[in-house]
């Protein structure tokens, strides 16, 4: 499975975000948008809900 984001996290924060969250996805730069970075992240469904939950809480502040 594969999302595509268009996101102003830079592709080092979300490495780190991936991290945190202990998911097993694959993140690809796939270029830049005027100052938005747009990246594809692949894994299983469960694997991109934990990173994409880990995402909004770093981006909440939390």
């Amino acid at each position: 499975m594969a999302l595509k984001l268009q996101t102003a996290v830079p592709p080092e924060e979300l490495g780190e975000i991936k991290k945190r969250a202990g998911a097993n996805v694959e993140l690809r730069v796939l270029g830049k948008d005027g100052r938005l970075w747009v990246v594809e992240v692949l894994g299983s469904s469960g694997e991109l809900q934990k990173f994409m939950e880990k995402l909004r809480l770093a981006r909440a502040g939390g």
